[in-house]
């Protein structure tokens, strides 16, 4: 005997929420019944996939092995009844959006009114993951196309690079780099900011953007979010780089914050549309990424003015 697909998802399920409650109600299943496949799927094969422990279950690693070679035939499952429905040129069912957390809450916000307009027959699942998990769940068939900044390593995937979008130096009032005009890269070399923690690349960016300038940041301040990272800068800790999207949500009057660009060639970064090399919707995803660059050139009008030339999105190669 063989797992069937849908034990296959029961194990993955549990992989990844650790709760036999949680992978039932993600599985739309009762609990008993989950448990019991699982545990079938372990006796067939003979293994522990799951050590029951306490809150949360733990993957074995003869788990770690099977649930890998799941995800992937998970994928190649659903690759077949995408393959046939693009024949037949469907677009329905399911897409599943990975958006990394510091495009999410400003790059979102009436794109699925327009995908819904475009696409009537689709529902958007979007799911908010950080760049390393995002291509982890894109490549094993967890997602189908995800939203993300360049760089990474872009091995069996494809996709256009959609735009640029500039940095923005925000400093509270008083501190040393709230000058009025454009920020000079000189000015923030060396410069203690206050950074995204480990594992968020608008961190491993605004390093970048530093190093480019002459010297790495000097920083022990970080944080989990932007809106975080927005109200340590607030609260006179140090300035911050942040993605223009961000400045219409995060940077109001009133708050004692100096937003400055920095001039006619700022830094920023690429933010790409991706999927499998594989994936059978490979044209219609294009269509998706003509509607991210169009909304993403009429968020534009909702950046306020800063010091320095107002910082604007712009089509890649533009």
């Amino acid at each position: 005997m063989m797992p069937t697909l849908r034990q296959l998802e029961y194990i993955v399920a549990l992989a990844d929420t650790g709760q036999f409650v949680d992978a039932a109600r993600q599985c739309a299943v009762s609990q008993p019944a989950l448990s019991k496949q699982v545990r079938e799927v372990e006796d067939m094969l003979g293994i522990e996939l799951f050590e029951r422990a306490r809150p949360k279950v733990i993957v074995t690693r003869a788990g770690e092995e099977i649930v890998h070679r799941a995800r992937r035939l998970l994928a190649q499952a659903r690759e077949l009844v995408e393959a046939a429905s693009a024949f037949a040129g469907a677009r329905d069912g399911t897409v599943r959006l990975g958006v990394i957390p510091t495009i999410a809450p400003y790059g979102l916000p009436g794109l699925l009114v327009k995908l819904r307009r475009l696409f009537p027959d689709v529902s958007f699942a979007i799911q908010e993951l950080q760049t390393e998990v995002l291509l982890e769940r894109l490549r094993s068939g967890g997602i189908d196309i995800g939203l993300l900044a360049r760089p990474f390593d872009d091995h069996g995937l494809s996709g256009p690079d959609l735009i640029v979008e500039p940095f923005v130096l925000v400093a509270p009032a008083d501190h040393a780099l709230s000058m009025p005009g454009a920020v000079r890269p000189e000015e923030i070399a060396g410069a203690s900011l206050i950074l995204m923690e480990d594992g968020h690349c608008l961190r491993d960016q605004a390093i970048d953007v530093c190093a480019l300038a002459g010297a790495p940041p000097a920083t022990s301040v970080t944080a989990a979010s932007v809106t975080t990272l927005v109200r340590m800068v607030e609260s006179g800790l140090g300035a911050t780089l942040l993605p223009a999207s961000a400045l219409a949500q995060e940077v109001r009057d009133g708050q004692g914050l100096v937003a400055r660009s920095f001039g006619q060639s700022p830094p920023g970064r690429t933010l790409t549309l991706q999927w499998r090399a594989t994936s059978p919707n490979a044209s219609w995803f294009l269509e998706i990424a003509g509607v991210l660059c169009e909304h993403y050139l009429e968020l534009n009008a909702r950046i306020p003015q800063v010091a320095g030339p107002r910082p604007l999105i712009r089509l890649v190669g533009e």
